[in-house]
């Protein structure tokens, strides 16, 4: 979806991964990652021998890229939004929020809708759509539930 510098060598990128099957992540050493669900109804992860369960309900998970994680599927595949920061380049954060209201994105690189639509600097984005860069403010079209992404 998104990442820079836009090389193989980034220093962060947001993407959204299909997860079909239970199963090992790839180990990722020296990068921080935040994931959210995307679609479906979520995943329970095992990194590094700690259980945690991320539905569409939680807020973003983070964890190190480099522990060992494994993931049982919930209630059949989701889709995954993954935030990666690689250690000493930047520092990321990741926030997943209902929104009812209008809301400032100062400060955020990334937003990414994963329910519902809004308007961000005019134009309107649904599910999966992003918006990249400083856009002012995020104007849901109803009720939307988006991942603001800010990495500096």
């Amino acid at each position: 979806m998104a990442r820079e510098p836009d090389s193989d060598d980034w220093v962060w990128r947001v993407s959204i991964a299909d997860v079909s099957a239970d199963g090992p992540f790839s180990a990722l050493p020296g990068v921080d990652r935040w994931i959210a669900v995307a679609t479906g109804a979520g995943m329970a992860l095992t990194v590094d021998g700690v259980d945690v369960e991320v539905t569409a309900e939680s807020p973003a998970f983070a964890f190190d890229g480099g522990a060992a994680t494994t993931c049982r599927l919930l209630d059949g595949p989701v889709q995954d939004l993954n935030l990666m920061v690689r250690h000493g380049g930047a520092a990321g954060a990741m926030e997943v929020v209902w929104l009812d209201g209008p809301r400032s994105l100062d400060g955020v690189t990334v937003s990414v809708v994963l329910d519902g639509a809004v308007a961000i600097g005019g134009e309107r984005l649904e599910a999966h759509d992003a918006a990249i860069g400083e856009v002012g403010v995020v104007e849901p079209l109803g009720r939307a539930r988006v991942a603001l992404i800010s990495v500096g």
